[in-house]
């Protein structure tokens, strides 16, 4: 027999009389004065309690508190939960009845004296139940919890009894609550406790208390979670996470326009009346993280913009979603991000998610990053790397471009639009280069503990050097990537002769060498411009007229090409740069070919030096 039930039997006169009662106070969502966290206060009684707690208690440093922390209340003499790999049901011979009933030998316990030095609860996890012993004759006192939260959804183990609690809004009966189940989760099988101990069936009109744990039979697999269920993409994970701003899309039109991350959140209702799911911003771990409500436009494609959700830290403000989940229903949400913040901190937001006035309601941890490319600095100590530093790649969209046939060769649109692969790369000084080609590889490294440097390699005799940062078939392989629309001038040092359009064959002495990159003017950032003129020889590799192995075709003209991007001088989302491309061609047709259009790039890497 555990220590536990021996401590529950010395504590009252008989097994039967045993009192266990349970007197938990409604969960307040306070907000903290200072960092993100979520809050929930527990009222506790003289005798046994059992409460549900949502809240996983932090110290300053983000670990678990162990028991002596959280419940310093000298006062409390015991304190006691399910053993995680035993679940949250336990063995009964038929129904709850008094403490004698259950496998108490699944339980972890901790007490203040431990004599017998048999404590092994050694922290105090959220979403959990726990039977908390206070001292008889002590009035009742609240707990103040303060920690972190994730989302949860019940998990059921069928055909027995689970001990849990649900977060509530409003005042949900039984019958309210769990008659949608039907008969997976019958009120006739559900226990709280009585002032006397022992374990007794709620009726159906009793109003369920939010943070209390109950005795509730599972007929069968289960997925319950209340009257209306919530779901969304990787919801296991506990929390709605937008990540970077790469997939983020254009909300709205002219001034109203705004780039937002799109997320869904399902709603399904169970219920026999309508749902009206709200948000609660309960505290935020930093400024410049909002959300809007999205719907899908009419009469074209695109989105429109709703109403902002509640961005007034702490309880009590909830904001409607403008989504109405109708009675054996479900509902998708579409909920847009902003990021208005500057720095390179990730935010994450604490919501309540109510399902409706009275049901069910959820932590709902909501986290963002501002940029795709973590700017840390580098591995070395080196000068951390600003917001345009590294690898840009991205495509400029041909859409404007000379006409061959009209008088003028005037610039008009063309019938089609065409991508163009464009990479630069900005260096720590600001220098620009253009390049064709680049692998993105890290440094080896022959221990765990020293973490690999992420490269850029351009030149490719110095691929073996590094190891790639994928695994295919059993091999760490780089990622290349690789522009086709443009190739690299030959090198000065493979020719010093004279002009090479004055050959009509290939000089024998002409070597096929050619530069990695091209060296840029100007700058890559909002408002700035780069350009650079690449130039394909007569007998370039990559010259359209030249065919090496037919006699008439050993030579081309010499084609130039004038690449100029300009970038707008309002760039919303980070890593990613919005303008305007222009290619003026020489040598192709009789006059000078220019090609324009849109183009956009995006930062792949803050590595600031190629290899």
């Amino acid at each position: 027999m555990s220590h536990l039930l021996i401590l529950m039997k010395n504590s009252a006169p008989s097994i039967c009389c045993l009192v266990l009662s349970l007197l938990v106070g409604v969960v307040t969502l306070a907000a903290p004065a200072s960092a993100q966290s979520a809050g929930q206060t527990l009222t506790l009684s003289a005798g046994w309690n059992a409460v549900w707690l949502e809240v996983e208690p932090v110290d300053a440093n983000g670990q678990t508190k162990a028991p002596a922390d959280v419940f310093n209340n000298p006062s409390i003499q015991t304190v006691a939960s399910p053993k995680s790999l035993a679940g949250l049901s336990e063995i009964f011979a038929s129904e709850p009845g008094t403490i004698t009933t259950f496998n108490q030998a699944e339980w972890l316990q901790w007490r203040r004296v431990d004599t017998t030095g048999t404590n092994n609860l050694p922290l105090v996890m959220g979403n959990r139940p726990y039977l908390i012993r206070v001292a008889d004759g002590t009035p009742a006192f609240s707990i103040p919890i303060s920690g972190k939260a994730r989302f949860f959804r019940p998990t059921w183990t069928a055909d027995r009894y689970n001990l849990l609690g649900f977060g509530l809004s409003g005042a949900p009966t039984f019958d309210g609550f769990f008659g949608p189940s039907g008969a997976k989760h019958p009120v006739a099988k559900i226990f709280t406790l009585t002032p006397a101990g022992n374990w007794v069936n709620v009726t159906g009109s009793a109003t369920m208390a939010s943070g209390k744990a109950y005795w509730i039979y599972s007929s069968g697999p289960s997925a319950y979670m209340g009257p209306v269920s919530v779901d969304f993409k990787q919801a296991t994970t506990g929390r709605l996470d937008f990540g970077g701003p790469g997939d983020s899309v254009t909300v709205g039109t002219g001034v109203d326009a705004l780039d937002l991350d799109l997320n869904e959140i399902t709603f399904s209702n169970l219920g026999s009346t309508s749902a009206v799911p709200g948000l609660d911003l309960i505290s935020s771990s930093g400024s410049g993280l909002g959300f809007y409500t999205v719907r899908p436009a009419t009469g074209g494609l695109g989105y429109v913009r709703g109403n902002q959700v509640d961005s007034s830290v702490g309880a009590g403000s909830s904001s409607a979603l403008g989504e109405t989940v109708a009675s054996l229903s479900t509902a998708t949400l579409t909920i847009g991000g902003r990021r208005s913040w500057v720095d390179d901190l990730s935010r994450t937001n604490y919501y309540r998610l109510a399902t409706g006035t009275s049901g069910a309601s959820f932590w709902l941890p909501v986290m963002a990053v501002r940029t795709e490319v973590q700017i840390t600095g580098t591995p070395s100590g080196g000068t951390p790397a600003s917001a345009v530093t590294g690898l840009w790649v991205g495509d400029a969209i041909a859409n404007r471009s000379t006409s061959i046939v009209e008088d003028g060769s005037p610039v008009r649109a063309t019938a089609g639009s065409a991508p163009i692969r464009i990479i630069l790369h900005s260096g720590p000084s600001g220098a620009v280069r253009l390049l064709s080609q680049v692998t993105i590889m890290q440094t080896k490294s022959a221990d765990p503990a020293i973490e690999p440097i992420p490269v850029l390699v351009v030149d490719p005799a110095k691929i073996p050097f590094f190891e790639g940062i994928k695994e295919r078939n059993g091999k760490r392989v780089g990622m290349r990537l690789e522009a086709i629309a443009y190739d690299m001038p030959r090198s000065a040092s493979a020719w010093t002769g004279a002009d090479l359009r004055t050959f009509g064959i290939r000089p024998s002495t002409l070597l096929e060498t050619y530069d990695l990159s091209q060296l840029m003017t100007g700058s890559v950032g909002a408002g700035q411009t780069v350009s650079g003129t690449l130039v394909l020889d007569p007998f370039h590799r990559s010259n359209p007229f030249r065919h090496a192995y037919h006699q008439n075709l050993p030579r081309g003209p010499q084609v130039t090409r004038a690449i100029s991007i300009k970038f707008d001088s309002t760039q919303s989302i980070p890593d990613r740069l919005l303008g305007t491309f222009t290619d003026e061609i020489q040598g192709l047709i009789k006059n000078n070919l220019t090609v324009t259009g849109t183009v956009e790039l995006r930062r792949v890497s803050p590595v600031d030096s190629l290899n």
